[in-house]
């Protein structure tokens, strides 16, 4: 690791991989137990909260965490009040441990693109917290993206559109019915979404977060809302890009695919690419309608293939991609960074929590 503006204080060295500040990195200076990480973590609030603010992003690297249990006293060590237990995002995952959950249970070839976590919803997660248990023996990194740059950079037409009519969300989840956990267009089922098959459950829900319901088939779901696609960092007072167009755009995962192929230059992600652009251009054919997720303009203007890639570009532009080591622990600002996964081989688990 390339490490530069090296400083020291106690026993945690603070350092940047090479020329990037995202993220800054926290290393162990000398061999300490964990509840040594813990204890600083409590009493370091100031200084680590002042760095995430600052830079988006904490890696914690070589310390000793080595299963879950542990990530969790991590996640109780930062005195978050209002830990993580209900997910209404689209990825499949699983619990793990209270507050505890896999990050995706989506398959190792599936490309996750940028994101900050739940920016559709009116009150998304101001932290999350991803642990390594298993990093991958090649890919799956969790590459981030500085959502400050990216405002700055966007185009200003784009960024004209979004600030006048902000951003429209439609998704359609399967119910019940279907076994499966997602498909290729629509992630996880509507009941795994809410956690309940329950329809006062969820139609509150839905009310809770201005969501539009549309029932059709046998228990088919479409969900709609109007979401604002920037958002001022509540402490900072920094201005993010903050929705979700980069991933449920149908041309987003096209233009994401072929630059991992350019990234990763292998056979399978070659023909990812590929079928997913013969996929893709059967849909567009078929129209807005046909798109089971489905993003436009606040006004109903759809958002054109050439603004989404000169979105994406933008994204990669500023992209950070560091391999995972086992046991990494990082610390996200949620307003101010996104993540992704890249496709990896080999066995990989990844956990996450979130403090809302």
């Amino acid at each position: 690791m390339s490490e530069t503006n090296t400083v020291t204080k106690e026993w945690i060295r603070k350092s940047f991989v090479g020329k990037t500040k995202l993220p800054i990195v926290y290393e162990p200076a000398e061999e300490k137990p964990l509840d040594e990480l813990l204890r600083w973590i409590r009493n370091q609030q100031k200084e680590w909260r002042e760095d995430l603010k600052t830079y988006g992003a904490i890696l914690f690297r070589g310390f000793p965490v080595h299963q879950a249990s542990d990530f969790q006293e991590i996640l109780f060590a930062t005195e978050e009040k209002q830990l993580g237990e209900f997910y209404l995002g689209t990825s499949p995952r699983d619990e793990v441990l209270k507050h505890v959950f896999t990050a995706s249970e989506l398959p190792s070839h599936y490309p996750i693109m940028q994101h900050a976590e739940m920016s559709f919803l009116d009150n998304p997660p101001k932290f999350l917290f991803f642990y390594a248990e298993k990093a991958s023996a090649y890919g799956g990194e969790t590459p981030l993206t500085d959502l400050r740059l990216v405002y700055q950079n966007i185009d200003p037409k784009i960024k004209e559109k979004i600030e006048k009519y902000g951003i429209r969300y439609r998704r359609r989840y399967d119910g019940p019915s279907s076994q499966k956990r997602f498909s290729v267009w629509k992630t996880k089922r509507w009941d795994e979404m809410f956690g309940t098959t329950n329809l006062d459950k969820v139609n509150q829900i839905a009310k809770e977060n201005r969501f539009q319901l549309d029932w059709f088939g046998e228990d088919s779901l479409t969900i709609t809302n109007h979401q604002s696609g920037f958002r001022t960092h509540p402490i900072a007072g920094t201005i993010a890009w903050h929705n979700h167009s980069q991933t449920f755009h149908y041309q987003a995962g096209v233009s994401e695919t072929w630059k991992i192929f350019k990234k990763q230059k292998t056979l399978r992600s070659f023909g990812v690419a590929v079928l997913l652009t013969i996929l893709t251009s059967f849909k567009k054919l078929l129209g807005p309608n046909s798109h089971d997720v489905h993003v436009t303009y606040g006004n109903g203007e759809e958002i054109s293939p050439k603004e989404m890639k000169s979105i994406t570009n933008v994204f990669w532009n500023h992209m950070v991609a560091i391999p995972w080591q086992t046991g990494d622990v990082l610390f996200i600002d949620n307003f101010s960074v996104s993540h992704g996964r890249l496709p990896y081989n080999g066995p990989r688990r990844i956990l996450v929590g979130w403090a809302d």
